[in-house]
């Protein structure tokens, strides 16, 4: 089966990085074809012999310009008629590549205006099925330059699954929502987000021994943070605010955070009035390939949530590193996470309390006798979310159309 998929955002961001690009490679070693059309964050800036690349049998290209300019922690934003030209622009490319890529099926990327116009466009002209992966509730935690562009991306989350011939979800809050707007539960298929298999084998000690001597950790305990530097979606303040008690506690440990934001200058500026100091580290975004070594620093890591409807539709790609890692999570009890956490592979708290979150930190910190037992079951909690499995469910949402 040929499958096209279409994402607004560069292998830089989150989402493709972590779920489409992989999930593809695995569906093309399963015997399927798959292509990934996507936009890029500096499409000017590219050269134009990168923009069609290929990655262990997919085939990826980029075609237009992303909604805004930059990587995470760098964007700029468009003014509305810059941003209504490119989106339309972008929407069109989108649709021209799907068309000329041709396939058996459309699988549109998130719900959104761009991609979801140009999967409709794209499966009517080649008369192909239209599919959708929900894998966020954007509506409810972007940040909006006005009141119209929640609520147009709110029409597109609340209507293109209804047109689609099958729905992928991560989260078992995205799969009840579907279905509270009328998509049939047969035309819906639970796929969280997973792990490379090769990413289940732990790192050499040896670098992960030369970056600790690095970062200047010593033998302190650490608590580590990976992924995006943002106070409204990621609460990495609350964070912030629980590691301020656990320091009080533990004068030893130290807080690591990898990763970039647009919130990373007021996050470090909030660090600073907690007093934190030297205590907390923050390492910036490294690449994807670095992850596992930073992680191998833990003796736990961190997924600070509030109880809202944002936390309960994602199923954090950090959760999974971690576990992979055999690394502990400590995170609130909302959406997934219990799943995800499931036989002793991490530590659930109330979510949105800053005490709570630093109890749960401690607790592990001080106990040793935990964290071994813990790290073994975060490994064996780990395979379920294996691509070459998960890909397989994926598989079924296009026999069931």
């Amino acid at each position: 089966m040929r499958i096209t998929f279409l994402a607004t955002s560069s292998l830089d961001y989150p989402s493709p990085r972590g779920r489409w690009l992989p999930l593809a490679r695995e569906l093309v070693d399963q015997g399927h074809q798959a292509h990934l059309a996507l936009l890029h964050h500096a499409y000017d800036r590219l050269p134009v012999g990168r923009r069609r690349q290929e990655y262990g049998g997919v085939q990826l290209e980029y075609v237009a310009q992303m909604h805004v300019y930059g990587r995470v922690g760098q964007r700029r934003y468009f003014g509305p008629a810059a941003l209504l030209r490119v989106s339309l622009l972008a929407a069109i490319e989108l649709a021209r590549a799907a068309v000329r890529l041709g396939g058996d099926a459309i699988h549109v990327c998130k719900p959104q205006p761009i991609n979801g116009l140009a999967g409709l466009l794209a499966a009517r002209a080649l008369g192909r099925p239209l599919y959708v992966d929900c894998d966020d509730y954007e509506a409810g935690g972007n940040r909006f330059g006005a009141a119209w562009q929640q609520r147009l991306v709110r029409f597109w989350e609340d209507h293109l699954p209804r047109q689609a011939a099958g729905v992928t979800v991560n989260t078992r809050f995205l799969q009840r929502r579907c279905e509270s707007l009328g998509v049939p539960a047969a035309r819906l298929t639970y796929v969280p987000n997973g792990i490379v298999a090769a990413r289940l084998m732990p790192p050499e000690p040896r670098p992960v021994a030369g970056l600790r001597a690095a970062l200047g950790l010593g033998d302190a305990p650490v608590v580590m943070y990976v992924g995006t530097l943002s106070q409204i979606t990621h609460h990495v303040g609350l964070l912030l605010d629980a590691f301020a008690l656990v320091a009080q506690r533990l004068p030893a440990a130290r807080l690591l955070l990898v990763g970039d934001g647009e919130d990373r200058v007021a996050l470090m500026a909030k660090a600073w009035r907690l007093g934190l100091g030297a205590r907390a580290l923050f390492a910036g975004a490294v690449p994807p390939a670095a992850v596992p070594a930073y992680l191998a620093l833990a003796a736990c890591s961190v997924d600070p949530v509030g109880d809202d409807p944002v936390a309960a539709a994602r199923s954090p790609l950090k959760i999974v590193e971690s576990l992979a890692s055999g690394v502990p999570v400590i995170t609130g009890d909302v959406g997934d996470r219990a799943e995800m956490l499931a036989h002793d592979a991490g530590v659930l708290v109330r979510p949105g309390d800053a005490g709570a979150l630093a109890e749960g930190i401690a607790a592990l910190l001080e106990h040793a006798t935990l964290q071994l037992p813990m790290a073994a079951g975060a490994r064996r909690r780990a395979e379920a979310y294996r691509w070459d499995r998960l890909a397989r469910v994926w598989a079924t949402t296009y026999a069931q159309a």
